[in-house]
């Protein structure tokens, strides 16, 4: 079974895929989330709602692992 790929989209129209945001700066990365809901804000740890289901009970999320502002891993779930 292969997963659902997430594609990202900022203002300009330009796209970025899931796999594209590992070793960027947030601070390159932020336009393309912007249209997403912050859950949570850590310098380590970034978390975004991107789907809601089932009136908000369920959630998909990003989960955006940094180290000094760099991302170097991600989750989906």
């Amino acid at each position: 079974m292969t997963s659902k790929k997430y594609y990202f989209q900022d203002k300009s129209q330009n796209i970025i895929s899931e796999d594209q945001l590992i070793g960027k700066k947030m601070d390159e990365i932020e336009c393309f989330l912007a249209d997403y809901q912050l859950q949570k804000l850590h310098t380590i740890e970034r978390v975004y709602i991107l789907k809601k289901t089932f009136f908000g009970i369920f959630k998909i999320r990003l989960y955006l692992y940094l180290s000094e502002d760099t991302v170097y891993n991600y989750t989906i779930q």
